[in-house]
């Protein structure tokens, strides 16, 4: 395996854990108020965009991590349209 490659998997497997806490933090407090759905359109654009991209490219890392992402940032996405106008008491 070649130097790019084992980059590519160990930036896509770090990169993994940038949504995570996020995501789990937010479903555990059933609030979104501080987030945005735009920037989560963007980042689904972007992010399908570079999918297509490492298939035609055929980087097997890359078209792993951006489907991942795909799908954290749908789960963002359907939390804050679930979440946004919520009021929580604790």
């Amino acid at each position: 395996m070649e130097l790019s490659q084992v980059l590519s998997w160990i930036g896509s497997a770090t990169g993994m854990f940038i949504g995570i806490p996020q995501l789990v933090k937010k479903v555990r407090m059933k609030k979104t108020s501080d987030l945005f759905a735009t920037t989560f359109i963007l980042i689904l654009t972007t992010c399908f965009c570079l999918l297509v991209r490492a298939i035609a490219i055929e980087e097997l890392a890359f078209i792993f991590y951006y489907t991942f992402l795909i799908i954290v940032n749908s789960l963002q996405f359907f939390l804050i349209c679930r979440y946004n106008d919520r009021k929580v008491t604790a």
